[in-house]
């Protein structure tokens, strides 16, 4: 019997999830609900450039749980409004009903996080006897599974890199690109990024997933922000870059452990790449070309190795194994205890279930 699925989300991520549940021969398109009220009725298929596929999309939250699906794969807008999201995420655990999500990357790794959104989502979970899985690929597959399993390869390890890089000039989300990027702000503009605020609240469940992995405990943390203007305009997906503005930009999220930077999670992500100034980490390579969007983890040790995991479209694959990763897990969180299932500590899995 097929896994009844309620569909939420149809932005950047979203239609990739949605085209990975229809393609699927073990599951089933129920439900689709539209956050845009004007897209209600409209068929899903159609909305994401596909045939109809006899479900139309819906803004009644109430109806779509009343289906009582067996999982609801959510991918809304985690970013824009997180007291929101974590709301309609614990209705459907409430009801009974198990989420996959890639909207709240707190909850990936719940263990190292105490926050009242994660203390909701566990109380709904109970409440329901119902699942939540949080994944994406990072905070998610690449920083998390993919980093832990190389880890098993090494004698000894002494510091851990764990890098993404990423071209922003095609990604249509202005919230994202300039408000916590700073993408196309002074230089010096004070964002999310700059303060440290955010790489603590996104990514510290990383940091330490990883950590335990290797046995370590972080003791104290620190955040290191750069940027680099722009050599010209460019116009991009989110309007104009002038230039002399930010059009790249390098953070850190450093563990310390034992008083040394042990785990270091950095981002390198860029409008244009000729702004990426010398001496910053080199974007790898797919096949030759630069790879748009790319992962590495760099393990300092012995034995010393690189693991890179670049992608022949960087910017529909990444979102593409953001999405994937979740939709993949349904038939582990359906059959799983209720709960946060922690994306560090779970048998790997991939499309066939």
């Amino acid at each position: 019997m097929a896994y009844r699925v309620v569909h939420w989300g149809t932005g950047a991520t979203g239609r990739h999830g949605l085209a990975g549940v229809l393609d699927r021969a073990d599951m089933e398109l129920v439900g689709h609900y539209v956050w845009n009220a004007d897209k209600a009725g409209r068929d899903s298929g159609e909305l994401i450039g596909r045939a109809p596929v006899g479900i139309a999309a819906s803004h009644d939250l109430d109806a779509l749980i009343a289906l009582k699906p067996d999982v609801v794969t959510y991918f809304g807008n985690g970013v824009r409004d997180r007291a929101q999201t974590t709301a309609e995420i614990a209705r459907f655990l409430k009801a009974g009903i198990n989420v996959v999500t890639s909207s709240l990357g707190s909850a990936i790794h719940p263990a190292a996080h105490s926050d009242e959104s994660i203390e909701e989502l566990r109380a709904a979970c109970k409440e329901g006897g119902a699942t939540l899985y949080a994944s994406g690929v990072d905070p998610g597959f690449a920083t998390g599974m993919l980093s832990v399993a190389a880890f098993s390869a090494a004698h000894c390890i002494d510091r851990v890199r764990l890098q993404e890089f990423a071209n922003y000039g095609n990604y249509p989300d202005e919230q994202t690109g300039r408000g916590i990027w700073g993408f196309g702000l002074p230089l010096d503009a004070e964002t999310l990024v700059s303060t440290g605020v955010m790489l603590r609240s996104t990514w510290s469940g990383t940091v330490v997933a990883n950590a335990h992995a290797l046995g370590w405990t972080i003791e104290d943390w620190k955040t290191t922000c750069v940027t680099a203007p722009a050599r010209e305009d460019y116009d991009t997906a989110i309007g104009c870059i002038a230039k002399g503005t930010t059009s790249a930009v390098w953070f850190q999220l450093i563990g310390v452990v034992d008083g040394a930077e042990k785990i270091i999670l950095e981002h390198i992500n860029w409008i244009d790449a000729g702004d990426i100034p010398e001496g910053w980490p080199v974007p790898p390579q797919y096949r030759g070309d630069l790879a748009e969007t790319s992962y590495r983890i760099c393990v300092e040790g012995q034995p010393a190795y690189d693991i890179e995991l670049a992608m022949a479209d960087g910017d529909a694959d990444g979102l593409g194994i953001t999405a994937m990763h979740c939709v993949n897990a349904i038939p582990m969180v359906v059959a799983a205890e209720p709960g946060i299932i922690d994306q560090c500590r779970i048998v790997p899995y991939g499309p066939g279930g």
